[in-house]
């Protein structure tokens, strides 16, 4: 009997771990093997170790830099950060004298797995923290919070290996309106660009709005990070074709319904990782407006736009009236 139940919990491990992989999103599969870091048990000796000595923010604009999780050891690893809880974290404080509307930043300068949460319990809740973020690459950030006054948590911590963050930046400001192509609304025109190639932050003030559906989205996978817009008019047959290139995650794609994005999605590209090139060509199927989302899988970061796209009011291409002057 022993030997069968031995059998049997053998084989629900085997199907777990097969659910789980076939339920692997895009940093599960690029990570590889989880290491946890043991959970501290000895006292907190340093301020930012735990809970009880956290480091206090008592004002804002917050900005430090030069911060690190290592030598803090695993103080916490059961939280809604899940995976990205195993490794060494830090703990601060946010103490409020009033409510206030806030955009919090960490910028670890590395490409390695990182997350950042905010709560108003320490130890952080397993779920229903007030927010977090989470991913491979690019700047962790949480933005236009709203909050009561009181005391918040927030702790950074990264998906071993690597166990630690050896340096970082921390900011902590007062939310600004975001930009007028946050949304389609105020989507701006690629058409009206100079250049075939531009620039943009999209931690400035952005927020995450359009999300590509996934596995079964035209990019394979969600895009939950921070996104900006832009929008082309398309003669039918016309070729566009557009690249990105993230200091996060990026990606990018083309709807013709920004109200039903995914749904409406007609190309994609998300099949690299940080600080890659992401890229597509779409031929118009109809003459219209077409909607393009820059977006990333997680994050945000700064991110190098380029297209070769009709050039208005000819008929030429980006690409062919760039080559006229080499």
């Amino acid at each position: 009997m022993k030997t069968c139940n031995l059998l049997l919990a053998g084989l629900l491990l085997v199907l777990g771990f097969a659910v789980a992989a076939s339920a692997m999103d895009k940093d599960e599969a690029a990570h590889g093997p989880t290491v946890y870091v043991p959970e501290s048990t000895s006292p907190a000796l340093v301020v930012g170790q735990d809970c009880t000595q956290p480091i206090v923010i008592s004002s804002l604009p917050y900005h430090v830099l030069g911060q690190t999780t290592c030598g803090m050891g695993n103080s916490y690893a059961n939280t809604c950060l899940g995976l990205y809880d195993g490794g060494e974290d830090i703990i601060y404080r946010l103490d409020l004298t009033a409510e206030a509307t806030i955009d919090i930043r960490m910028n670890p300068y590395t490409s390695g797995y990182t997350g950042i949460l905010l709560d108003d319990n320490c130890p952080p809740d397993v779920s229903g923290c007030i927010a977090f973020n989470t991913g491979s690459g690019g700047i962790r950030s949480i933005l236009n919070k709203t909050l009561a006054a009181g005391s918040y948590y927030i702790m950074v911590d990264t998906w071993p290996t690597p166990n630690c963050i050896p340096q970082f930046a921390l900011d902590i400001t007062a939310a600004v309106p975001p930009p007028a192509n946050d949304v389609c609304t105020g989507a701006i025109d690629l058409q009206s660009f100079e250049s075939n190639s531009f620039q943009v932050d999209l931690c400035t003030g952005y927020t995450d709005n359009y999300n590509a559906g996934g596995t079964t989205g035209c990019t394979g996978y969600t895009s939950a990070g921070i996104d900006a817009t832009y929008k082309i008019y398309l003669q039918v047959g016309e070729n566009f074709t557009v690249s990105v290139q993230g200091t996060h995650d990026s990606a990018i794609w083309l709807v013709t319904d920004c109200a039903n994005a995914a749904a409406t999605c007609v190309a994609g590209a998300d099949d690299t990782v940080g600080g890659q090139i992401e890229t597509f060509s779409y031929a118009a199927a109809a003459s219209g407006w077409y909607y393009l989302i820059v977006d990333g899988y997680s994050g945000c970061g700064l991110a190098t736009v380029t297209i070769d796209a009709p050039v208005a009011n000819e008929y030429q291409q980006w690409g062919g009236v760039k080559a006229m002057f080499k």
